[in-house]
């Protein structure tokens, strides 16, 4: 099941590109429980117990601009002990939108062409899809907001060795392909200098 296809919880999620280009809009609203265990599953928490934004849309340029703050309530999974890690996000965020050929004007398809990031926005902008999926973003910064290996405080990193107990551990002149021959030669030269 798609995010984009979730409605609910305090207005459209998918909403015509000819209603955003009007003016400014506010589009306030919370994920409902299906959409939350939607996300959750996406992202493979252990919960998503709340999430929210609240976020403003303008016109920008020949495409559009999204400004605002997600907030949410999470349970992920500790990497090292497995134990479920609650944690609270709140964060802002600033996007920008724009036509597929706005994005990559009119060269030939399969030409090389460098995109770079848009000096006012700061960061590369997206292409534009109608309808505009506005859950669909709220989910991806949700996404970028999530700490990508959550450790319970005072756990150590875990260290793994593939090393049977009381097995030497392999060195790396062991592993090289002429280090039998090096040794060799030591050998060869060592009798030498007795003889």
């Amino acid at each position: 099941m798609a995010v984009s296809a979730l409605s609910g919880g305090g207005g459209p999620r998918r909403i015509p590109v000819s209603d955003l280009r009007n003016g400014a809009e506010q589009h306030d609203g919370k994920a409902t429980e299906a959409e939350r265990e939607v996300i959750r599953e996406r992202f493979g928490l252990y919960a998503l117990d709340a999430l929210s934004w609240q976020v403003q849309s303008m016109p920008w340029r020949a495409g559009l601009r999204l400004s605002g703050r997600i907030r949410a309530n999470v349970t992920q999974e500790c990497v090292v002990t497995l134990e479920p890690m609650p944690a609270t996000i709140d964060e802002p965020f600033d996007r920008g939108f724009l036509p597929l050929e706005r994005l990559y004007g009119e060269e030939k398809a399969g030409s090389e062409h460098e995109i770079v990031a848009d000096s006012e926005l700061g960061e590369i902008p997206e292409p534009l899809t109608d309808p505009f999926d506005l859950l669909e973003v709220i989910t991806e910064e949700l996404g970028i907001a999530l700490d990508p290996y959550p450790r319970k405080e005072g756990v150590e990193e875990a260290v793994y060795s593939s090393i049977p107990k009381g097995a030497v551990p392999i060195k790396e002149a062991d592993i090289k392909p002429f280090a039998s021959l090096a040794d060799l030669k030591k050998k060869m030269e060592s009798s030498n200098n007795e003889s």
